[in-house]
């Protein structure tokens, strides 16, 4: 336990500056290319439990990984709007199934089970990680939503599900969750997340430490100068937005998971990696984050479609 709180402290320290502050936003970049590999690699590491994979296929899936989770994000490239990514992922999806596919007659021994594999960590890395690139860049409010979100579901559904936790959540996957500590853990980021969403200018003021740090451009909500929702529109209308996007998004954040944990126990591995010591690999650490990350996208590109701002 001491190692994992020093490991959790330390890896905080260093995340949240660069995960937050402008100065450091291409290392924040290069974090997230150095993320997808590792990543990759430790699902990779995982599937061969099972059966060691080719060395190409192995490099190839890295590759692929890394393709998607860059026509995605925009990273290292200048755009005025990265949720606008349809003409290069109509591309690039088409042409990674098919080298997918390929393999299966290239290389000796990996069938249609590695073809979905092989999909799976292109899908859920690359596509995950892309999506908290995306919220970064469209303002640093959206990725300290996210990270509020798992962050307070995680702590207090393992808090107050191991201290009042009586009724399994899921037995068959991960024996030590219940019903208890899920249902606080949402309702506790529910609350504070979509108070962060709210009132978010209300906090970080312009003008002050925090404020010229996390608000520069002065937003008085997670929506404003993103959306015309936020236009004009009241907080308690705007929360009628806010607060079923997080209560869903928090749910994510636990199935995200159960899903890596349902990966792992049947794989019979008990962490990605152990690259973080007390917490195992970076996976580990980023499961229901990935999760999160892609359903926020997926809302906010809507939000943006359906409520554009005005001369936009």
């Amino acid at each position: 336990m001491k190692q994992r709180f020093i490991t959790g402290a330390i890896l905080l320290a260093l995340l949240i500056p660069i995960f937050t502050l402008s100065i450091f936003f291409e290392v924040f970049e290069v974090f997230m290319v150095v993320f997808v590999v590792i990543a990759s690699f430790e699902m990779i590491r995982m599937y061969e439990k099972e059966k060691p994979f080719h060395p190409i296929a192995k490099y190839g899936i890295v590759v692929l990984t890394l393709a998607t989770f860059v026509s995605m994000s925009s990273v290292f490239q200048n755009t005025d709007n990265p949720l606008v990514k349809g003409d290069v992922l109509t591309i690039m999806i088409p042409i990674i199934t098919l080298i997918l596919f390929s393999f299966m007659a290239l290389i000796k021994n990996f069938n249609g089970v590695d073809v979905g594999k092989a999909l799976t960590i292109v899908n859920y890395v690359g596509l995950g990680s892309a999506a908290i690139v995306i919220l970064r860049m469209i303002g640093v409010r959206f990725i300290v939503y996210l990270f509020l979100i798992t962050i307070l579901t995680d702590t207090f559904a393992y808090l107050i599900g191991s201290k009042f936790g009586n009724h399994k959540l899921a037995p068959h996957i991960s024996p030590k969750k219940s019903w208890e500590g899920a249902i606080w853990g949402t309702i506790i980021a529910t609350v504070f997340a979509s108070l962060f969403a709210i009132f978010y200018g209300y906090v970080f003021v312009p003008g002050t430490m925090l404020g010229d740090l996390f608000n520069a451009t002065g937003e008085r909500t997670l929506l404003e100068n993103f959306s015309s929702l936020a236009d004009g529109i009241p907080l308690w209308v705007q929360s009628l937005v806010l607060v079923p996007i997080t209560f869903a998004a928090s749910l994510l954040a636990q199935i995200g998971d159960l899903v890596a944990s349902r990966l792992k126990r049947t794989y019979n591995i008990k962490d990605f990696g152990n690259i973080l010591p007390g917490h195992g690999g970076l996976l580990d650490r980023f499961d229901s984050v990935l999760f999160v990350a892609m359903f926020l996208v997926a809302v906010f590109l809507i939000i943006q479609q359906l409520y554009p701002l005005y001369g936009v």
